[in-house]
Formats: C-alpha cells, sequence, structure tokens
C-alpha cells in the first residue's frame, strides 16, 4: 500500500518536472523572439536617424525660378477617377499650399488647416510645375507616389492635376485649381 502511493508521487513530480522543462522551453522561445524583435528596432531606430529629414531630401533639380509662384495658395481638388476604395469620383479637398524655391528647386508644403500633411518638391519649366512626394512602406500605409502638374494660367491662378498611385492597380486623379492668396 505504501509502496503504490510512493509510485503516484514520483509520477506526479516526474508530471511537475516535465511541465516545467516545457514552461521553461517556451519561456526561451519568448526570449528569443523577443531579442530578435529588440534588435529589429533598433536597427530601424538607426536607419530613421540616417535617413533624410523631409527638408533634406530636397535635391537641386534644373529648373526656371519664376517668383510668381512664391506665396500662399488655396488648393481645391475634385476627384475625377478613382479605381481605389475609399475614394468616389466627386470627392473634394482644400489645402492650403505654401510655395517657395530651394536653389532651383520648388517646394511645396500642403497644409489642412493648421497640420502639415504632405512636402512636395520639383521644378518649373516652361510654364509648368512637376512636383512629386513619395511615401514609403510602412505597415499603416502602403507604398504611394504622388504626381502634380500644375500650368500658370497667370500671376494668381495654377490650374492642372494630382495623381495618386498605390499598389495593387489603385489609382486616383484630382483636377487640382490653386488660387494665390
Amino acid at each position: 500500500m505504501f509502496g503504490c502511493g510512493l509510485r503516484q508521487r514520483e509520477e506526479l513530480v516526474q508530471k511537475r518536472e516535465a511541465e516545467l522543462a516545457r514552461r521553461e522551453q517556451e519561456l526561451l522561445v519568448k526570449e528569443n523572439n523577443l531579442q530578435l524583435k529588440e534588435t529589429e528596432l533598433i536597427k530601424r531606430e538607426q536607419q530613421l536617424k540616417t535617413a533624410p529629414q523631409p527638408d533634406s531630401v530636397a535635391q537641386p533639380v534644373a529648373g526656371e525660378v519664376n517668383p510668381a509662384l512664391v506665396g500662399t495658395w488655396n488648393a481645391r481638388m475634385v476627384c475625377t477617377e478613382t479605381t481605389c476604395t475609399g475614394s468616389a469620383v466627386g470627392d473634394t479637398k482644400t489645402e492650403t499650399w505654401d510655395l517657395s524655391y530651394q536653389g532651383n528647386q520648388v517646394i511645396a508644403k500642403a497644409m489642412t488647416g493648421e497640420n502639415l500633411t504632405r512636402i512636395y518638391t520639383g521644378a518649373y519649366h516652361n510654364n509648368l510645375l512637376e512636383l512629386t512626394e513619395n511615401v514609403e512602406h510602412t505597415a499603416a500605409a502602403p507604398a504611394t507616389k504622388m504626381v502634380v502638374r500644375l500650368t500658370l494660367l497667370n500671376p494668381i491662378t495654377l490650374d492642372g492635376q494630382r495623381e495618386i498611385i498605390r499598389a495593387g492597380d489603385c489609382r486616383i486623379v484630382y483636377n487640382l485649381q490653386l488660387n494665390k492668396q
């Protein structure tokens, strides 16, 4: 009788030891995963520290300087084409654009209210202002390319299009009109 109880206790102790060993293995796996994630985060942090800032991204592009472009403009956009979910023909957006030059390169800072929403860079040639913005792929948003083409109709009016291209055959085109303030 006493021997049976001892065997059951030994089996119970062995089961507990096996359970502890299994849990220890799980903890080691989790610890290794955390170390890998920490290493990835450190690499990303270093990449972000060495990545050019929006104002320093601007590379000089040979273009003409037109003083009439410099200033604050009211931008009105109307969606005319879309293949993307979440966008519809007829959607409208308004922003305030601050146009300036950095060398011969045009810098356009788009503002919604008091918030800077994006920075375009580009050049002005033969009465055509062409601007681009590239948005890198992140977990929160797919890679996006934006191209703006505007014609200077007169010293206070720019007219053209903004095209947004995303992965997965997603394309949005806006008619764009800017009026100088």
